[in-house]
This record gives structure tokens, sequence and C-alpha cells, in this order.
């Protein structure tokens, strides 16, 4: 009678064990793509600790930023799986992060610098300079219209467009 009873708790034992594998075997994962972003943070000043991810310095600018920066990018962005602030590098402070995007639905350089832009005027304790967004180390305009020349480029310009203009004349 004791056999049964031990074999039976060895069955059901074993019947949970079994479950609780199938359950767990059952989980999936989904592909994910990841974009390296940076933005300067220029009204803010860069200390050593920044470059330690174990500083407190670094684990609380790092926690500010992800906490406010992800509610946006998860309204602006459907593909926007989850983002990790990843280094502090001098420049002001030039902020970079792991931004995690589903992988069949990639958003283009120019809307995640948008979803920064969008941001910038709503975040408290750090800022970002929209002209500074960089996606996987290239420059992202998002809506930011700068076109820079030399003084020297332009007044070239200006002469020459001076002589063509006396030439027809």
């Amino acid at each position: 009678m004791e056999e049964k009873m031990a074999v039976r708790q060895i069955i059901s034992l074993f019947l949970i064990v079994t479950a609780t594998t199938a359950a767990v075997a059952q989980t999936t994962t989904e592909a994910t793509i990841r974009q390296r972003v940076s933005f300067k943070s220029v009204r803010d000043t860069f200390s050593t600790d920044l470059s330690n991810s174990t500083s407190t310095a670094f684990t609380s600018r790092a926690s500010m930023i992800e906490t406010q920066l992800e509610p946006v990018f998860r309204t602006q962005l459907t593909a926007f799986r989850s983002l990790m602030v990843t280094a502090f590098r001098n420049g002001s402070i030039v902020n970079v992060m792991d931004v995690f995007f589903e992988s069949t639905s990639i958003p283009t350089s120019t809307q995640i610098a948008n979803v920064l832009i969008s941001a910038s005027s709503n975040v408290t304790g750090f800022d970002i300079d929209g002209t500074s967004i960089q996606v996987n180390d290239e420059p992202a305009t998002g809506g930011v219209g700068s076109h820079k020349i030399s003084l020297v480029t332009a007044s070239c310009l200006g002469l020459l467009s001076w002589l063509l203009s006396s030439q027809l004349c």
C-alpha cells in the first residue's frame, strides 16, 4: 500500500514537472534589431564618473533618460521594443543608447530622430540637441534642416554670382 502511494506521488511529481517544462518550452522570442542612437545634452557638463557604468552618476542618468524616452518611443513607433543607455561621452554630454525594434518593421533614422526631437521639449533633467542626433554613427536630420557652409564658401559663391551676372550684362 505504501509502495503504491509512493509510486503515485512520483507519477504526480513527474506530471507536474512535465507540464511545467512544456509551458516553459512554449515561450517564444521575437527577433529584434538594435539601432545605436546618440545625442548631445549641451546644457550638461560631463564628469569622469559618467564613464563608469557602475557609478551612481551613470546609473542615475541612464535611468532618467530611459524612463522618459521609453514611453515616447512606445507611443510614436509601434515597432519599438526597448532601449538601454550604454555610455556617456565627453562633449557636453553625449548620451549613447541601444534602441531595439521589431525586425520586420525598422524605422528610418529620420523617424527615430523625430521621436527624440518631439521629446526634447518635455524631458526634464537633461536636454536633447536635435542637430546632434546620430543613428548608427550617421547624422540623422529628423526635420532639422540645418545646412552649414563656411564663410569662405559663402563669399566665393557671392563673388562667382556677381562675376557671372556682370558677364551677362
